[in-house]
């Protein structure tokens, strides 16, 4: 009888550990709305970039942003500006990033935000308290797009990716760990047309989050790909990632026609860090693009470190 309550142990014990093991994390839900709206690819360099936010709720809400961009020449070089964005309810909110912002609401509140003018990078909002506290609340009501679009009569549009609040803690990190915001993935999926097939031209463009503004660091890792060509011939790939970078088809991706050999492929990338991604093509005057898809059992956590508010200013 002992050796049956020791075996019953041991296999309950076995089974809580290979339970937690085997536990993945809350991946964010594309097609539902969320708390946070992260905009992958903002270009006011060889295009522009107009983004859309929606307020789904019957109250007000403020928004904090972050807009993380580089010069012309300059692609590590980048600037980190943040900004306060008032909607009332069922407020859409539209800027065309390359201008200034400067709108008083329906309810009297003024917003400014700075133009982002030349400039290429990517673009976050997560929904707050207020302007003065900055504290992060539950708010699942936000939807969000981006319209990129010019060079000279071509345009896209994307989705921004939504992370559904969980547990929010208001203490100035985001965490998008799968416990107080859904997680990113590190396993996206792309498929396209190779470059050079009828003209075919495209971009990958990535990003990362996990910025700690307090100790100026943020994330450098390598992302992994493995592609496959209409015949199923797979080939790897490896690329060096340091916070936003934009990977063209024939020398980042090596996907041209005389590199896969098929006007088709797809590809699966594998990485230590969460990815935030938007795919684009064009042809002649034709441009598209969106988000690829999402492993949905391949979060990764990823923590946002916020400058503090000050004392004073609360």
């Amino acid at each position: 009888m002992k050796k049956l309550r020791i075996l019953l142990i041991t296999i309950l014990v076995m089974g809580l550990w290979v339970g937690a093991a085997s536990a993945q994390l809350a991946v964010s839900r594309l097609n539902e709305p969320g708390s946070m709206l992260v905009f992958p690819l903002i270009d006011n360099i060889n295009y522009n970039t107009i983004i859309e936010i929606t307020n789904r709720s019957q109250a007000d809400v403020w928004l904090e942003g972050y807009m993380i961009v580089h010069p012309p020449g300059a692609p590590h070089d980048f600037t980190k500006k943040s900004f306060f964005i008032h909607l009332t309810q069922k407020e859409v909110f539209w800027w065309d990033t390359g201008t200034v912002y400067n709108r008083t609401d329906a309810s009297g509140v003024l917003t400014q935000i700075q133009s982002f003018n030349n400039y290429k990078g990517f673009c976050f909002v997560w929904a707050v308290d207020s302007e003065k506290t900055a504290i992060e609340i539950d708010w699942d009501w936000l939807k969000g797009d981006g319209l990129v679009y010019g060079n000279p009569n071509r345009a896209f549009r994307y989705n921004a990716i939504p992370h559904q609040a969980l547990a929010i803690v208001g203490d100035r990190l985001l965490n998008l760990d799968g416990v107080e915001y859904t997680a990113a993935p590190s396993q996206v999926m792309c498929e396209g047309f190779a470059e050079g097939f009828s003209g075919a031209g495209g971009t990958w463009a990535v990003a990362n989050l996990g910025i700690d503004f307090i100790n100026s660091t943020q994330p450098d890792f390598d992302i992994n790909l493995l592609a496959w060509n209409q015949n199923e011939v797979p080939a790897d790939r490896h690329l060096a990632f340091d916070q936003f970078e934009q990977y063209d088809l024939t020398t980042d991706l090596q996907l041209a026609i005389g590199q896969v050999f098929t006007p088709k492929w797809h590809f699966a990338s594998t990485s230590t860090g969460a990815l935030w991604t938007v795919f684009f093509q064009w042809t002649g005057g034709l441009m598209w693009g969106g988000q690829c898809f999402q492993h949905p059992d391949s979060g990764v956590a990823t923590t946002v470190v916020l400058p503090p508010i000050p004392v004073a200013a609360q």
